[in-house]
């Protein structure tokens, strides 16, 4: 039975789907907030006599996709800078607040680094929040403006702070994490994609559909804005013709019940 394709209403954005050439899966955006699909193709005019129009030549046809998901998603990260997503064990850079008492202080984290320099910076804090004097670390303290670091402690030099003073402190830490680099040697990366959609006609019927991206080559240029509004993930790209298959089609739309 032939499936309708008129007076098609598009009622939802289900979900986007991207995969490389092995088939496997690299990212899904389920929150898709909007997509467009902006077509194009150039038109040169052929002239006669006295310059009249008489046909157009059309060539070059070009399809891009842009869009925004509600969610960050880093595989679409990846795809965007070309890179893979690690997970594992890495060092990040963390600071905590402390308070004073005793002429020490006790940390929560475990500093990584070589004994002797395991803690990065350490800063008074002024009443008004900035960073005062700085201290440096010293195997035992042994001067004014010394601070000593073992197993979460944190001793100063006699009188250098007083109780209730508050500090500032960065170091390194240990962590379970996923990675993404953004290397400058590498580029974005070009998968095949597949954007669901559902759809009703004019008679309420509800049908399902699918644009197939067969070459869905990924902009490298875009932003991550953060702030007071909630961060979107946006994302561009460009259709390239379909070469690997030989049909050179740039997306194909399918619609089912």
């Amino acid at each position: 039975m032939a499936v309708n394709t008129d007076r098609l209403i598009i009622t939802s954005l289900d979900q986007a789907m991207f995969f490389n050439n092995a088939g496997e899966l690299e990212f899904i955006m389920d929150e898709l907030q909007d997509t467009t699909l902006s077509n194009a193709q150039e038109k040169v005019d052929i002239t006669g006599r006295n310059g009249a129009k008489i046909a157009q030549l059309k060539r070059n046809k070009s399809v891009s996709i842009t869009g925004n998901n509600g969610f960050l998603v880093g595989g679409g990260l990846a795809a965007q800078t070309g890179a893979e997503v690690e997970q594992g064990t890495f060092n990040i850079r963390v600071s905590e607040v402390l308070t004073v008492n005793s002429n020490s202080a006790t940390m929560e984290g475990d500093p990584v680094g070589s004994a002797g320099s395991e803690i990065i910076a350490l800063y008074k804090r002024n009443t008004n929040g900035s960073m005062g004097q700085k201290f440096e670390q010293d195997a035992t303290a042994s001067g004014t403006g010394k601070f000593s670091y073992s197993e979460k402690t944190l001793t100063f030099y006699e009188n250098d702070l007083e109780d209730g003073d508050q500090i500032v402190v960065w170091y390194d830490k240990e962590t379970e994490a996923a990675k993404i680099v953004n290397d400058s040697k590498r580029y974005s990366k070009t998968l095949k994609g597949f954007i669901d959609i559902t759809a009703t006609d004019n008679c309420d019927n509800e049908y399902h559909g699918q644009i197939v991206i067969p070459r869905a080559d990924f902009s490298g240029e875009f932003d991550i804005a953060m702030g007071s509004d909630a961060t979107v993930h946006a994302f561009t790209i460009d259709a390239l013709s379909d070469t690997c298959s030989g049909s050179g089609n740039l997306w194909e739309f399918y619609i089912y019940e």
